[in-house]
């Protein structure tokens, strides 16, 4: 009766996973593509609807990696936004 006992409890933890044996993450093999720009930009966000108080920023150059600061919110203010000209080489 201990015998099943003790191989019903390895059993179920063969299961469960534990021994060591666990696949190696995604995310520690995943590689995402670099978010570039299509606009030449910048953004400031604020904390509500009354457009008093800005808690973040978002500043993007063509086909650059966009600069983020603070935190961005559903409140944004567009300070200017330009086309990326389609003809000029991509930056690698």
């Amino acid at each position: 009766m201990r015998l099943r006992l003790i191989l019903g409890f390895a059993v179920i933890a063969a299961q469960l996973g534990c021994g060591g044996t666990e696949a190696p993450s995604e995310l520690a093999s995943r590689e995402d593509a670099l978010l570039r720009c299509i606009t030449d930009h910048f953004i400031v966000y604020y904390s509500d609807g009354t457009y008093t108080t800005p808690v973040g920023s978002e500043r993007c150059f063509c086909d650059r990696t966009p600069t983020r600061e603070g935190i961005r919110t559903d409140f944004e203010e567009i300070q200017y936004m330009y086309e990326c000209n389609p003809a000029r080489p991509v930056a690698p």
